[in-house]
């Protein structure tokens, strides 16, 4: 597109941002070109070393309507090149019960390409919601210990408790429960998408149905208790319930060990293990000896997020985990350890 346009990339962004912006961004006192840092090409795993960024320099578009035309010559780079609008801009639908299989996926590139098209990216779950025994939702309002949250004025927080008076009947440890209906479809619902088991929830076409999940409030959700899917997370405390969680998060550790070797894992007990782990490729791509259709099979068996936390990670430096410096610094770090 940069070659047929005769626009870079970084023209167009900044281009777009001023079109945003609107035409007061080119007021009297507005700089005639901006700085942004590019990052540079890397071909090593992840923390090896920093990405190497370059700055380079863009001008301003001298005008809004500039701007504008700075865009659509850049989006007029696409016109003579081959279209993907069947190549799909992700594959994470099919971790949920979706209709297609990741070997159904269509690809116009090379098959380095399509390799080089798998990655991963590692979530850590930020959550303030509690739900206690199904009847309560608690969202907890966080109040840092920093001035600005003691003040009120600042970092101000909400607390809050949701007791819902709609009880349904449940089970809980194999036992007969009351269970509030806001608070156990709630905890259900979290457990089925970590699990895998619920539909996808985009709509790619008209055509495709949209459903009470995708609506905002006050539509009311579907009520989907006693459902296969549902039964399966009913009873957070039963066996069944803990041997499928448990199961989906060892299978899923497995397929993304083997496929992208992340971090943290047990196979790594101290840094000079860590180096050696790590694959010699970009950030969160697959490792370089697998071939592409063993990636697509260990794939397209991922089911839902949650994997195992593997908690012997670097378990071996005792520098780490019983330094004074550690502990000086974090005095939480022994309840973890």
């Amino acid at each position: 597109m940069e070659a047929n346009s005769g626009v870079t990339f970084y023209e167009a962004q900044i281009a777009l941002a001023c079109q945003w912006e609107g035409p007061r961004y080119n007021s009297g006192d507005a700089p005639k070109e901006v700085f942004i840092k590019v990052p540079q090409p890397v071909q090593e795993g992840m923390t090896l070393s920093q990405t190497k960024m370059k700055l380079g320099k863009v001008p301003l578009p001298a005008s809004y309507d500039d701007a504008v035309n700075i865009v659509r010559r850049f989006e007029t780079g696409s016109d003579d090149i081959r279209g993907d609008e069947d190549v799909s801009d992700t594959v994470s639908q099919h971790r949920l019960m979706d209709r297609t299989r990741l070997s159904d996926e269509i690809w116009y590139g090379s098959e380095a390409e399509e390799r080089d098209a798998y990655v991963y990216q590692l979530l850590y779950i930020h959550s303030k919601v509690m739900i206690v025994d199904d009847r309560r939702v608690i969202v907890t309002g966080m109040c840092n210990l920093t001035a600005l949250a003691f003040w009120g004025n600042g970092d101000s927080e909400i607390a809050l408790v949701v007791e819902d008076g709609d009880i349904v009947r449940s089970t809980m440890d194999g036992h007969p429960y009351m269970a509030a209906r806001f608070a156990t479809t709630l905890r259900r619902k979290l457990f089925r998408e970590h699990l895998g088991l619920i539909e996808p929830q985009n709509v790619l076409h008209f055509t495709e149905k949209v459903t009470s999940f995708m609506r905002c409030a006050p539509e009311p959700n579907d009520d989907e208790i006693g459902t296969r899917e549902d039964n399966a997370v009913a009873d957070s405390l039963a066996d069944s319930t803990l041997e499928l969680w448990n199961r989906t998060a060892r299978i899923n550790r497995e397929i993304f060990t083997e496929v992208f070797r992340p971090v943290p894992t047990n196979l790594v007990r101290s840094w000079s293990a860590y180096e050696d782990y790590l694959p010699k490729v970009k950030t969160g791509h697959v490792v370089p000896e697998i071939q592409l259709q063993r990636i697509k099979e260990r794939l397209s068996q991922v089911r839902g997020s949650v994997v195992e936390c593997r908690l012997d990670f670097l378990i071996d430096d005792k520098e780490f985990v019983e330094g004074v410096d550690w502990l000086r610094l974090n005095p939480t770090l022994p309840i973890y350890t």
